[in-house]
């Protein structure tokens, strides 16, 4: 089984990109294209009597929720790549956690039965991703406490980080997750 392909984007489709890695060009279908042409994929290989495909994910915690959401009976790589494309791993983390199938069912692909079964299925098992809780949601399912959990903090660690961040009708996600930073000594570097 192919793990991960670490390259050079040779070409971009609609839903997937080329990696050139040791002479081999790999099609490898993403959620999202990556900004660099310089690559490290995490990668799930399926292989069907017909078909051997590649996923490639940017981050392990996306791999992780791939993974998880094709264990649900009538989900397959195509149903959880639209839920990937449409919303980020901490989002699609959140919906499960808050019961949301509406906001489940906006993937192309995703009805509102599937929905509903990715949260009887998941609702429990959704913050083990990453091992450490990485994708987990906070008690009141706000945005920059499933960011600071995707960042590696635990739910409790986030929850007090955001103790002394400004609420959330007065600042937006991005002014709360840097105030959390500062506040647990780490600031937010722009760009990455």
């Amino acid at each position: 089984m192919i793990g991960a392909v670490r390259g050079l984007v040779i070409a971009r489709g609609a839903d997937h990109v080329v990696v050139e890695a040791n002479g081999v060009g790999y099609k490898v279908f993403v959620p999202r294209h990556p900004q660099r042409d310089e690559v490290l994929l995490h990668t799930h290989h399926t292989v069907r009597e017909d078909d051997q495909s590649l996923y490639g994910f940017e981050t392990r915690d996306e791999l992780s929720l791939f993974e998880m959401l094709i264990t649900v009976s009538g989900v397959g790589p195509k149903a959880a790549m639209s839920l990937l494309t449409t919303a980020r791993p901490a989002e699609i983390a959140a919906a499960i956690a808050a019961g949301d199938a509406t906001a489940l069912a906006r993937a192309p692909g995703v009805g509102k039965k599937t929905a509903e079964r990715l949260i009887v299925d998941l609702k429990g098992k959704v913050a083990k991703i990453g091992g450490d809780g990485a994708i987990g949601v906070g008690p009141s399912e706000d945005d920059a406490h499933a960011a600071l959990v995707a960042l590696g903090y635990t739910a409790a660690e986030a929850a007090t980080a955001l103790r002394n961040a400004p609420p959330r009708d007065r600042a937006s996600t991005e002014e709360r997750v840097s105030a959390a930073l500062r506040a647990v000594g780490r600031p937010l570097v722009a760009g990455g």
